[in-house]
């Protein structure tokens, strides 16, 4: 597991005591068109079911976690794919 999925997944556990979460890295898929993706690190597909985000709505979710992730976001990581909810 890279350093950049530990960090996320450390700060969002820690931030959001998610019911569920799930990080994968994608980046291989974007390695022709991102060569930093080739190393990985750099898009993730992220899954988090939380009761912080009850009654909030999906641009709110949005900022919750961006803001959580604002150091890797201006730090490599290129792009997130964001499933989050507040039921499983």
């Amino acid at each position: 597991m890279s350093i950049v999925k530990k960090n996320i997944l450390s700060k969002l556990k820690k931030s959001l005591k998610p019911s569920f979460i799930e990080v994968i890295d994608e980046s291989h898929l974007h390695a022709n068109h991102n060569p930093d993706a080739k190393n990985g690190g750099t898009h993730f597909k992220v899954k988090i079911i939380s009761s912080i985000f009850k009654g909030k709505s999906s641009i709110e979710k949005h900022r919750i976690v961006h803001e959580i992730l604002n150091y890797e976001l201006k730090n490599g990581v290129h792009a997130l794919t964001l499933n989050l909810s507040d039921i499983e």
